[in-house]
């Protein structure tokens, strides 16, 4: 009984790789057995997973010639590529969305009420206000002892070496940064009008889902 249910599983094997119409390396016999096909097509049986059918798609056999499990073939560089960036590009929405959940969080927690990101803009402005206003009166003194220290050179005084270059290189930085804080009160309106207007949104979502809710606890 068991040389005819070796001969059946032979003839088995054989009306497989009729059915094929490929040419053919003749599978092992024994336990698993490994199915691959190269280049020029030829289909080839191993009883163990042969380096040359690495990135190839493989077919793990038992020894009924039944399908155990099937092992894709490794994409293509530039598909395996795209892939990666694409995973990538995901990754990074998922990040930039969690930042935002998370500002969305902070803004709710800090303020209760809208009149709050008012408050907090005036009183940021303020400050802002009061660094220019101090920066202002250093930039006067400045300007009064640059022009100061040229009369003199006018007149034939003898100037305090480096001292006209570095008050002039002071007075070009204060300036600068006076320029850069009037910017910044555009700035500091304009996020501020922003974060109202997301403010907004997230309590009429807030409000949308808690009648939402009572409807749905009336059911």
């Amino acid at each position: 009984m068991e040389l005819i249910a070796k001969r059946m599983t032979g003839v088995f094997f054989l009306v497989l790789l009729l059915l094929a119409g490929t040419a053919v390396a003749a599978p092992p016999s024994g336990g698993k057995t490994y199915k691959w096909v190269d280049d020029k097509g030829v289909i080839h049986y191993s009883d163990k997973a042969p380096l040359e059918a690495v990135n190839r798609e493989q077919t793990i056999l038992d020894n009924q010639a039944r399908t155990v499990r099937r092992i894709d073939a490794a994409p293509p560089e530039s598909q395996r590529r795209l892939s990666e960036e694409g995973a990538e590009k995901q990754r990074l929405e998922q990040v930039q969305k969690d930042i935002a959940a998370r500002k969305d969080r902070a803004l709710l927690l800090s303020y209760f009420k809208e009149e709050d990101l008012d408050f907090a803009r005036d009183r940021t402005l303020s400050l802002l206000a009061a660094q220019v206003e101090a920066t202002n009166a250093v930039l006067s003194q400045l300007q009064t002892r640059h022009k100061n220290l040229l009369e003199r050179r006018e007149t034939g005084g003898v100037l305090p070496e480096g001292e006209l270059e570095k008050l002039e290189s002071d007075i070009v930085a204060r300036s600068a940064a006076i320029d850069r804080d009037l910017r910044e009160k555009e700035s500091i309106y304009a996020r501020y009008e922003r974060d109202k207007q997301r403010w907004r949104e997230l309590k009429e979502a807030e409000k949308a889902r808690l009648e939402a809710e009572q409807q749905a606890n009336k059911k």
